[in-house]
Protein backbone atom coordinates (compact mmCIF):
# COMPACT_ATOMS: atom_id res chain seq x y z
CA UNK A 1 0.00 0.00 0.00
CA UNK A 2 1.48 3.74 -0.74
CA UNK A 3 0.36 6.62 1.08
CA UNK A 4 1.36 10.04 -0.85
CA UNK A 5 2.48 12.16 2.08
CA UNK A 6 0.13 15.66 3.15
CA UNK A 7 1.32 17.16 5.96
CA UNK A 8 -1.44 18.72 7.35
CA UNK A 9 -3.87 16.39 6.44
CA UNK A 10 -1.89 13.46 7.84
CA UNK A 11 -1.98 16.08 11.16
CA UNK A 12 -5.82 15.87 11.06
CA UNK A 13 -6.09 11.39 10.53
CA UNK A 14 -3.87 10.03 13.34
CA UNK A 15 -5.63 6.68 12.72
CA UNK A 16 -5.50 6.43 9.37
CA UNK A 17 -1.99 7.97 9.14
CA UNK A 18 -0.43 5.04 11.53
CA UNK A 19 -2.21 2.58 10.22
CA UNK A 20 -0.23 3.46 7.23
CA UNK A 21 2.79 3.89 8.31
CA UNK A 22 2.68 0.43 10.12
CA UNK A 23 1.30 -1.20 6.79
CA UNK A 24 2.42 0.60 3.76
CA UNK A 25 5.04 3.01 2.23
CA UNK A 26 4.98 6.68 2.53
CA UNK A 27 5.65 8.64 -0.49
CA UNK A 28 6.86 11.99 -0.59
CA UNK A 29 7.84 11.99 2.95
CA UNK A 30 11.74 12.47 2.94
CA UNK A 31 10.73 16.06 0.48
CA UNK A 32 8.94 16.87 3.59
CA UNK A 33 11.80 16.45 6.22
CA UNK A 34 14.61 18.31 4.10
CA UNK A 35 12.11 20.94 3.72
CA UNK A 36 11.84 21.38 6.64
CA UNK A 37 15.45 21.06 7.96
CA UNK A 38 16.42 23.79 4.82
CA UNK A 39 13.67 26.39 6.42
CA UNK A 40 15.41 25.16 9.75
CA UNK A 41 18.56 26.60 8.41
CA UNK A 42 17.48 29.68 6.41
CA UNK A 43 15.61 30.42 9.76
CA UNK A 44 18.68 30.76 11.96
CA UNK A 45 20.53 32.32 9.44
CA UNK A 46 17.74 35.14 9.18
CA UNK A 47 18.02 35.72 13.19
CA UNK A 48 22.02 35.85 12.98
CA UNK A 49 21.78 37.99 10.18
CA UNK A 50 19.64 40.41 11.71
CA UNK A 51 22.01 40.54 14.96
CA UNK A 52 19.28 38.19 17.32
CA UNK A 53 22.38 36.85 20.04
CA UNK A 54 24.96 38.89 18.52
CA UNK A 55 24.51 41.45 20.70
CA UNK A 56 28.25 40.77 22.73
CA UNK A 57 29.96 41.94 19.02
CA UNK A 58 28.51 45.23 18.82
CA UNK A 59 31.45 46.06 21.43
CA UNK A 60 33.94 45.36 18.28
CA UNK A 61 32.23 47.50 16.06
CA UNK A 62 31.99 50.40 18.40
CA UNK A 63 35.73 50.56 19.14
CA UNK A 64 35.84 50.53 15.09
CA UNK A 65 37.35 46.80 15.01
CA UNK A 66 35.92 46.40 11.51
CA UNK A 67 38.08 43.39 10.65
CA UNK A 68 37.47 41.76 13.75
CA UNK A 69 33.62 42.62 13.77
CA UNK A 70 33.31 41.18 9.99
CA UNK A 71 35.54 38.05 10.94
CA UNK A 72 33.33 37.44 14.15
CA UNK A 73 30.21 37.97 12.64
CA UNK A 74 31.09 35.19 10.19
CA UNK A 75 32.06 33.15 12.31
CA UNK A 76 28.99 33.70 14.31
CA UNK A 77 26.84 33.15 11.19
CA UNK A 78 28.42 29.55 10.47
CA UNK A 79 27.85 29.22 14.15
CA UNK A 80 24.25 29.87 14.03
CA UNK A 81 23.41 27.16 10.73
CA UNK A 82 25.36 24.74 12.57
CA UNK A 83 23.05 25.24 15.58
CA UNK A 84 20.29 24.73 13.52
CA UNK A 85 21.84 21.46 11.91
CA UNK A 86 22.27 20.36 15.61
CA UNK A 87 18.84 21.20 16.86
CA UNK A 88 16.89 19.96 13.70
CA UNK A 89 18.89 16.39 14.64
CA UNK A 90 17.87 16.33 18.26
CA UNK A 91 14.85 16.52 17.99
CA UNK A 92 14.49 14.77 15.13
CA UNK A 93 16.83 11.89 15.50
CA UNK A 94 17.94 11.99 19.36
CA UNK A 95 13.89 12.46 21.14
CA UNK A 96 13.10 9.79 18.68
CA UNK A 97 15.43 7.15 19.89
CA UNK A 98 14.53 8.37 23.22
CA UNK A 99 10.97 7.65 22.32
CA UNK A 100 11.78 4.75 20.95
CA UNK A 101 13.69 3.48 23.98
CA UNK A 102 11.03 4.15 26.33
CA UNK A 103 7.78 3.04 24.35
CA UNK A 104 9.67 0.01 21.81
CA UNK A 105 7.66 1.25 19.31
CA UNK A 106 9.83 1.42 16.13
CA UNK A 107 12.08 3.97 15.82
CA UNK A 108 11.02 4.93 11.93
CA UNK A 109 7.20 5.04 13.05
CA UNK A 110 7.81 7.49 15.66
CA UNK A 111 10.68 9.61 13.63
CA UNK A 112 7.54 10.11 11.08
CA UNK A 113 4.99 11.77 14.39
CA UNK A 114 8.35 13.00 15.09
CA UNK A 115 8.86 15.49 11.88
CA UNK A 116 5.08 17.09 13.71
CA UNK A 117 6.97 17.87 16.29
CA UNK A 118 10.26 19.75 14.59
CA UNK A 119 7.89 21.12 12.19
CA UNK A 120 5.82 23.21 15.37
CA UNK A 121 9.17 24.44 16.73
CA UNK A 122 9.96 25.85 13.39
CA UNK A 123 6.78 27.85 13.45
CA UNK A 124 7.27 28.64 17.30
CA UNK A 125 10.62 29.87 16.86
CA UNK A 126 9.18 31.52 12.97
CA UNK A 127 6.61 34.26 15.09
CA UNK A 128 8.95 34.91 18.10
CA UNK A 129 11.30 35.53 15.07
CA UNK A 130 8.60 37.63 13.23
CA UNK A 131 7.41 39.29 16.46
CA UNK A 132 10.85 40.38 17.56
CA UNK A 133 11.61 41.65 14.15
CA UNK A 134 8.77 43.70 14.02
CA UNK A 135 9.20 45.77 17.18
CA UNK A 136 12.69 46.12 16.97
CA UNK A 137 14.54 44.01 19.90
CA UNK A 138 14.67 40.66 21.27
CA UNK A 139 13.66 39.40 25.19
CA UNK A 140 15.22 36.85 27.11
CA UNK A 141 12.03 34.99 27.55
CA UNK A 142 9.37 33.20 25.08
CA UNK A 143 6.07 34.91 25.40
CA UNK A 144 4.62 31.24 24.45
CA UNK A 145 5.71 30.36 28.12
CA UNK A 146 5.10 31.46 31.62
CA UNK A 147 8.51 32.76 32.32
CA UNK A 148 7.33 36.09 31.75
CA UNK A 149 4.79 36.49 34.48
CA UNK A 150 6.55 33.84 36.86
CA UNK A 151 9.86 37.01 36.08
CA UNK A 152 7.41 38.80 38.53
CA UNK A 153 7.78 36.41 41.63
CA UNK A 154 10.44 34.23 40.74
CA UNK A 155 14.30 35.34 40.82
CA UNK A 156 15.76 32.03 40.37
CA UNK A 157 17.44 32.28 36.56
CA UNK A 158 17.58 28.33 37.09
CA UNK A 159 13.65 28.42 36.85
CA UNK A 160 12.59 30.94 34.98
CA UNK A 161 15.16 29.49 32.11
CA UNK A 162 13.15 25.86 32.57
CA UNK A 163 9.56 27.92 32.64
CA UNK A 164 10.52 29.30 29.59
CA UNK A 165 10.98 25.94 27.79
CA UNK A 166 7.65 24.83 28.52
CA UNK A 167 5.63 26.79 26.27
CA UNK A 168 2.27 26.35 24.07
CA UNK A 169 4.12 24.38 21.59
CA UNK A 170 5.16 21.91 24.20
CA UNK A 171 1.56 20.95 25.11
CA UNK A 172 0.74 20.86 21.91
CA UNK A 173 3.70 18.46 21.30
CA UNK A 174 2.06 16.50 24.07
CA UNK A 175 -0.87 15.91 22.78
CA UNK A 176 -0.21 15.36 18.98
CA UNK A 177 2.51 12.58 20.12
CA UNK A 178 0.26 11.10 22.52
CA UNK A 179 -2.76 11.15 19.62
CA UNK A 180 -0.26 9.57 17.05
CA UNK A 181 2.10 6.96 19.49
CA UNK A 182 -1.04 5.90 21.43
CA UNK A 183 -2.46 4.19 18.28
CA UNK A 184 1.15 1.64 18.39
CA UNK A 185 0.22 1.16 22.97
CA UNK A 186 -2.36 -1.47 24.06
CA UNK A 187 -4.79 0.75 26.30
CA UNK A 188 -4.02 -0.38 29.52
CA UNK A 189 -0.15 1.38 28.89
CA UNK A 190 -1.32 5.16 27.43
CA UNK A 191 -1.35 6.42 30.71
CA UNK A 192 1.77 5.52 31.01
CA UNK A 193 2.51 7.05 27.68
CA UNK A 194 1.00 10.37 28.45
CA UNK A 195 3.79 10.61 31.73
CA UNK A 196 6.44 9.58 29.80
CA UNK A 197 5.77 12.02 26.98
CA UNK A 198 5.40 14.81 29.79
CA UNK A 199 8.73 13.88 31.17
CA UNK A 200 11.07 13.88 28.47
CA UNK A 201 9.86 17.45 28.30
CA UNK A 202 10.27 17.99 31.49
CA UNK A 203 13.65 16.64 31.56
CA UNK A 204 14.51 18.47 28.29
CA UNK A 205 13.28 22.34 30.22
CA UNK A 206 15.29 21.16 33.41
CA UNK A 207 18.60 20.13 31.16
CA UNK A 208 17.94 23.40 29.05
CA UNK A 209 17.50 25.73 32.04
CA UNK A 210 20.85 23.88 33.67
CA UNK A 211 22.66 24.77 30.49
CA UNK A 212 21.50 28.36 30.39
CA UNK A 213 22.57 29.56 33.96
CA UNK A 214 26.18 27.62 33.50
CA UNK A 215 29.07 29.95 32.47
CA UNK A 216 29.82 27.58 29.70
CA UNK A 217 31.73 30.62 27.32
CA UNK A 218 33.88 31.39 30.43
CA UNK A 219 35.15 27.80 30.83
CA UNK A 220 35.88 27.42 27.16
CA UNK A 221 38.18 30.83 27.27
CA UNK A 222 39.85 29.61 30.37
CA UNK A 223 40.23 25.79 28.52
CA UNK A 224 41.04 27.33 25.40
CA UNK A 225 44.10 30.13 27.85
Amino acid sequence: MFYHYKFWHSLKNPTYFTSIVEEGEVIGYKKRVLTVFILFILLFAAREYWGMGTENLTSLFAKDLQNEYYVARILSMLGAILWAIVYFCFHYYGVTYLLHLLTDIPYTWIKRVQLYVVAFLLIEKAVLFAVFYAVGYTTMFSFFSLAPAALQVIETDFMLFTINQLTVTTVLIIIVQYLFLSKWEEEASRKMLVIKLIAVQLFMALFVGLISVLPIKEWIARGLG
